[in-house]
């Protein structure tokens, strides 16, 4: 009688052990779920200008970063499983920062050149613009291309390529150069100039903004030709590049991108 209580407690507390033993598994098979759902949303570092305005900007009344090119990738790490944390860097300083590991990805308006190619990688574009023009807000003339402009004094950023350009065509009375936008613009509702260029998503968002006093965009305007804008990567992060491309190809195929691009002014 003794040994079969014995036997009873022991087959008790076998089946006890047992009960323990596959709580703990569950539990550790949960923490270990929990574990790799964590480890699949990372963070990626992105290093954006703060006043790219309508390319990538801080926002200071929000103090978000905000633009065309947050915007995407946003999306695209919506769709591919990652985060985006913004460092807010000069737009020289970002290529550096990139090579150097103190970020991880280029949020701006930045353009795949030759040159930058030698030193980072980049995704395929997401977008392209030209430069559009402003004029005097009276003025009700129509321009659709840089022959409307022929023999007019003309204004344009110092040192960009457009510049340099438009001094090469030889059509225009005189071709200013201006360190700043808001001087440009200003010179325009003078008189001073008949138009002054500027990529015209800039152009647009300064319009919005109420910065344009005494001017107005020029819409319908051909461009001398386009330039695409692209993100960023350090040479051989095919990883993340891989992710970005795949996630800009969603965002065409259902009309997502498109709609970002509408919403800044990126078509015109």
């Amino acid at each position: 009688m003794f040994q079969r209580t014995s036997q009873s407690a022991s087959g008790k507390h076998t089946s006890f052990v047992k009960r323990i033993l596959i709580a703990a598994a569950v539990v550790a098979a949960a923490a270990c779920g929990a574990s790799e759902a964590s480890a699949a949303q990372v963070t990626v570092s992105a290093g954006t200008t703060p006043s790219s305005i309508p390319n990538a900007f801080l926002n200071i009344k929000t103090n978000q970063i905000e633009g065309v090119m947050p915007d995407v990738i946003r999306e695209i790490g919506k769709r591919e499983g990652f985060d985006v944390s913004f460092d807010v860097i000069p737009f020289p300083a970002l290529i550096q920062s990139v090579v150097s590991d103190k970020i991880n990805l280029i949020v701006a308006g930045m353009s795949p050149t030759p040159k930058r190619q030698e030193v980072i990688d980049f995704s395929q574009p997401v977008a392209f613009f030209g430069k559009g023009i402003i004029v005097a807000a009276d003025d009700k003339n129509t321009y659709r291309t840089v022959e409307d402009l022929k023999g007019t004094v003309v204004g344009s950023g110092a040192g960009e390529e457009t510049s340099e350009e438009l001094i090469k065509l030889g059509i225009f009375k005189e071709v200013k150069l201006y360190n700043t936008a808001a001087d440009m613009a200003r010179d325009v509702a003078l008189g001073r100039i008949t138009a002054g260029f500027n990529d015209y998503p800039i152009w647009k968002a300064q319009q919005a903004a109420g910065t344009l006093q005494g001017c107005r965009v020029v819409d319908g305007f051909t461009p001398l030709r386009k330039v695409p804008i692209a993100f960023g990567v350090k040479k051989g992060n095919t990883a993340l590049l891989s992710k970005i491309n795949d996630g800009l190809n969603k965002m065409k195929a259902d009309g997502s991108l498109d709609k970002i691009l509408k919403k800044w002014n990126y078509v015109d």
